[in-house]
């Protein structure tokens, strides 16, 4: 497994977080990273010219990812362990 330079790992963030709807699969393959496009059938490479697009998305709030949601709901359901029982 190769390890990501900063730049590259942060751009992997972003085209799996920023645009859910958009990007149906992120991955690595020796140090470069591609991308899966929703209703595409083929990879795309994604270019180093590319990179400041992607960075330059903001990053989508606390309730728009369905990751946070399920966060978020399931801390609703356990007890802080600083509550009095």
């Amino acid at each position: 497994m190769k390890i990501l330079p900063k730049t590259n790992a942060e751009v992997f963030a972003s085209l799996r977080l920023k645009e859910p709807s958009l990007i149906d699969r992120a991955w690595s393959y020796e140090g470069k990273l591609f991308a899966r496009f929703r209703g595409s059938d083929r990879p795309e490479q994604i270019k180093s010219n590319q990179y400041q697009t992607w960075l330059s998305k903001p990053w989508p709030g606390k309730d728009n990812t369905s990751f946070a949601r399920k966060v978020s709901s399931s801390d609703r359901n356990v007890p802080s362990s600083t509550q009095k029982m």
